[in-house]
């Protein structure tokens, strides 16, 4: 008889479990598990979609329900209205590049070098606005054309040309377990154009495949670093709903507001309808009972004269006491439920679309908010939070997906120095930072000329270039600088020069040796 202690932590079932190692281990300063996914995110999935070519659909609601009525969402003034307001806020800021070590003289010679290749792009802004077209679809490309130009008088390599490409156009794979498709991998889908190429330099035919979603041209490594994609919001599916799982390369506003969207425009079909049938009243033509004939001239004398938003009611009348009252009654109609439901759509609907895409209704609509309240001021808070969201995430791609590519391509030796494309969505206090530089002057700290220089906008003058100043000023410190009440023959032409002069009289009056 065999008895199992259970005690024993050999014996349970969570042993097998435990025996389990890290297949990485044994190899010095490999990362866990090589760097591979435990569980693959399509297995996090109740069943499996897109087998055909190992790729996600699109997980967008208004495609999924009606590919149609998601093109006709942009013809939707107000969604646009809306939609384009915030790339604008985006697209309008400045930018620059960064370097990791902004002490480095290196890498900030590298930022100004590929700062002026950046430059030469082609509609810059545009293209910009265009990448925040992720905003709407949850993914959007710009298919990149690069070239050699000439820049400050050297020859780089910088973009040519480039154009726009569709989100719902863009496939990506997943990863099946297998090893024989790369995850993440990026797709375009193809018409009949592309998949009968006849170019000397055409498609690679092997990288062509059927999916779900029609014939889609895989990129290789080397040809995805000639398109820039952009994603917004990015997140993880239902598990009961295998669709969704396309989530996790973007969902864009166009499949959050589609329902609310659809809901608005039944509403609205419903009141056109009653307007066009009943906006100028209801006529009631009445008709002796059981007289075909007159039945029929009845109707012909509606037809003729009835004018446009009246409906029709034929009334047969039965001999009796009412007899006589045979012809035409008009009831005005009551445009009360109408107006009720017109303000629905509007401040309904309308404000919760926008509300969603912009945060806030004051932007594009004047409303009372109350003296001194601070309501505008939180409305535009709450936009501003938005447009730094947009710009960051846009940060994040123009650095992986264009700008890496730009240095490493024109200076391939500074691999090991990176750039950060940043957009300046935050503007400078200069008010409140001149009083902190006043506050600390009285103090007697010592600043930086070109930190002042920088809040106020302005560059320091070289020795070569002309220079203006505030002649009391200068006069006041030339004065405090005379010896023996003459006046020193010296006038400062740079920061250096003057911080050396005030050195020099504290020096002569206190005593004093101050730090060089």
């Amino acid at each position: 008889m065999t008895t199992t202690n259970i005690l024993d932590a050999s014996q349970r079932p969570s042993a097998v479990f435990a025996a389990a190692a890290d297949p990485a281990q044994s190899w010095p300063g490999a990362p866990t598990n090589f760097g591979e996914q435990v569980v693959p995110h399509v297995f996090t999935v109740a069943g499996q979609t897109g087998l055909a070519g190992r790729a996600y659909l699109n997980a967008d609601e208004a495609v999924r329900h009606s590919p149609s009525n998601s093109e006709r969402m942009r013809v939707d003034c107000g969604i646009m209205e809306c939609l384009e307001a915030r790339q604008r806020a985006s697209a309008l800021l400045n930018w620059h590049l960064e370097p990791e070590d902004d002490s480095s003289p290196e890498s900030k010679e590298l930022a100004a070098a590929v700062t002026k290749i950046v430059r030469r792009t082609p509609r810059f802004l545009e293209m910009r606005r265009c990448l925040l077209e992720a905003v709407w679809y949850g993914r959007y490309g710009t298919a990149m054309q690069y070239g050699a130009r000439e820049i400050a008088g050297k020859r780089a390599i910088a973009v040519t040309r480039w154009e726009p490409r569709h989100g719902d156009k863009l496939v990506f794979r997943y990863d099946d377990g297998s090893g024989q498709y790369q995850p993440d991998q990026v797709g375009i889908r193809l018409g009949v154009m592309g998949q009968i190429d006849t170019r000397p330099l055409g498609l690679n035919r092997q990288q062509i495949q059927y999916t779900e979603q029609g014939m889609v041209y895989w990129l290789a490594d080397w040809e995805r670093k000639t398109l820039v994609v952009h994603k917004h919001t990015v997140e993880d599916g239902v598990f009961e709903d295998a669709y969704t799982s396309g989530r996790i390369h973007g969902v864009g506003v166009r499949s959050r507001v589609y329902w609310t969207w659809y809901a608005m425009v039944e509403c609205l079909q419903r009141a056109l309808e009653y307007l066009d049938r009943s906006a100028f009243g209801v006529e009631l033509w009445r008709f002796p009972a059981n007289n075909p004939r007159a039945k029929a001239d009845t109707e012909r004398a509606a037809k003729q004269n009835v004018g446009g938003g009246r409906s029709i009611v034929m009334v047969p009348v039965f001999a009796g006491d009412q007899q006589d009252q045979y012809g035409v009654e008009h009831i005005e109609p009551g445009l009360q439920g109408v107006d009720r439901l017109l303000q629905v759509i509007k401040e309904y609907f309308g404000h919760k679309i926008k509300r969603y895409i912009l945060g806030q209704t004051l932007t594009s609509e004047a409303e009372a908010t109350g003296m001194g309240s601070g309501v505008a001021d939180a409305h535009m808070a709450t936009f501003a939070d938005i447009v730094a969201y947009d710009s960051r995430n846009l940060e994040e791609t123009l650095t992986e997906d264009f700008v890496r590519h730009l240095q490493l391509w024109n200076f391939p030796q500074s691999a090991s120095t990176y750039l950060q494309f940043t957009i300046d969505t935050e503007a400078p206090n200069i008010q409140a930072k001149m009083e902190a530089f006043k506050s600390a002057w009285d103090m007697g700290l010592e600043m930086k000329a070109s930190d002042v220089a920088d809040v106020i906008g302005v560059s320091i003058p070289t020795d070569e270039e002309k220079k203006i100043f505030n002649p009391q000023i200068v006069g006041g410190m030339m004065q405090m600088l005379g010896s023996g009440g003459q006046v020193v023959p010296m006038q400062p032409s740079t920061p250096e020069q003057l911080t050396q002069m005030i050195r020099q009289a504290l020096q002569q009056g206190s005593g004093l040796m101050l730090a060089g």
